[in-house]
């Protein structure tokens, strides 16, 4: 890619370095579960594969501000001191709405609360190695840099925070199709929870991109998003389903409040 390109199309080079990147790791995976080639690939190429945005992101900004751009991508990214608010959304409504979608699934079913045999495999060091490094840790690290650090500020430019989350879903959503694609027992049903999951997250995400400044903690949300949505999957399908809706509420939520902000400011001439 030609850095006058990049320049004039910054955005635009950051989506297809991103997916460049990811899918040229992510397809062979693809076609080696499909068994559509006879070649190996290593599950750990999946957490690999993620940090397309990321790369994405260390190229275009130094190709544009030079090391003045990655020191700002490093600041943004290691930025830990936020309001206590700001961390406790960060931190702990994942966790929070986990529970409640435990024992709401619970009082729904009437059943008696057990350790189910999916989640006693999650609590091995392996599961644990995949719950918190794999799927958490290094997926949000890969991602948030890129999608929140890059993306997001620059469509924040011309857009409202809603019509920019509404412009970057897509976009965010189809870069996952390898990894998606992979799974064979994942069809349309769970192509389209998954968007809407997608969806939910992008809106979380950019508020609090937006109230935070703060790559570190979307990187947090997004760790313990994920975290939480495969432990409410090992304890229950119902438990998994209603975590996804309370995570959906609660993003219907902010976009509600963006709507409201946004007619409040337009009726003051603000």
């Amino acid at each position: 890619m030609k850095v006058a390109f990049l320049r004039r199309h910054p955005l635009l080079s950051f989506y297809l370095l991103a997916y460049g990147f990811t899918w040229s790791l992510g397809v062979p995976q693809l076609l080696s579960r499909r068994g559509l080639i006879d070649v190996h690939v290593p599950h750990l190429v999946e957490p690999v594969a993620a940090f397309g945005p990321f790369f994405a992101a260390l190229v275009v900004l130094y190709s544009l501000n030079g090391h003045a751009g990655l020191r700002t991508l490093r600041q943004d990214l290691l930025r830990w001191r936020i309001g206590p608010g700001w961390l406790v959304l960060s931190l702990l409504s994942t966790p929070l709405l986990l529970l409640l979608a435990v024992f709401g699934a619970r009082s729904l079913s009437g059943a008696e609360l057990t350790l189910p045999s999916r989640l006693v495999e999650l609590a091995s060091i392996s599961g644990l190695f995949d719950l918190i490094v794999v799927g958490g840790l290094l997926q949000s690290l890969g991602e948030e840099p890129g999608w929140r650090g890059f993306a997001v500020p620059t469509l924040r430019e011309r857009f409202g925070p809603l019509l920019a989350t509404l412009a970057l879903w897509p976009v965010w959503l189809c870069w996952h199709l390898p990894f998606f694609l992979s799974r064979p027992e994942f069809g349309w049903p769970q192509w389209i929870g998954f968007s809407i999951g997608i969806l939910s997250a992008a809106i979380w995400l950019t508020l609090l991109r937006d109230g935070t400044q703060s790559i570190l903690a979307c990187v947090g949300w997004h760790a313990l998003a994920n975290i939480c949505r495969n432990t409410a999957l090992a304890v229950s399908s119902a438990a998994f389903l209603v975590y996804n809706n309370l995570i959906l509420f609660s993003a219907l939520l902010i976009a509600g409040y963006w709507i409201w902000s946004a007619r409040r400011a337009s009726a003051s001439g603000g």
